[in-house]
């Protein structure tokens, strides 16, 4: 037992300055969903309105993560019946900073700066018109 570590082979002090690139290394990633892909996968698969809206603008929050709310008209109408092509929408989107370091979890970010810049976006919504599990895609053009 040196230096109180018995269960590592290479001793405490070699033990610690070998972790040491992994652990910073592991801090050093980007946050991404902490949830498996068939979660968001089944969340778009079961909202009840799918649409795409001409983005006309967003409103960021003044923090480095938060909701931005975007602001549009619907164009196209994939799936459900509570929207109609050419409705004024608000839409509540989870947003980052570019250097933002938002907490872990399952939440998706859209990265503030393109999400301001965006001109349509997807969102697959629940029943009430919320965005399912993060689930908003920035889109260049009307598919």
């Amino acid at each position: 037992m040196r230096n109180g570590i018995t269960w590592w082979p290479m001793g405490g002090r070699i033990a610690r300055l070998a972790m040491a690139p992994v652990l910073l290394g592991a801090l050093a990633l980007p946050a991404h969903a902490l949830m498996p892909p068939y979660v968001y996968e089944n969340a778009r698969a079961d909202a009840k309105s799918v649409i795409v809206i001409a983005v006309e603008k967003v409103d960021a929050p003044r923090r480095e993560f938060g909701t931005c709310t975007v602001s549009g008209t619907v164009k196209v109408v994939e799936r459900g019946t509570a929207f109609t092509a050419g409705q004024k929408v608000e839409i509540a989107v989870s947003c980052a900073r570019k250097d933002a370091s938002p907490p872990l979890g399952g939440t998706i970010y859209q990265q503030q700066e393109t999400l301001v810049k965006s001109k349509f976006g997807r969102a697959w919504l629940d029943a009430d018109g919320k965005v399912v599990l993060s689930q908003y895609e920035q889109l260049a053009a009307v598919p």
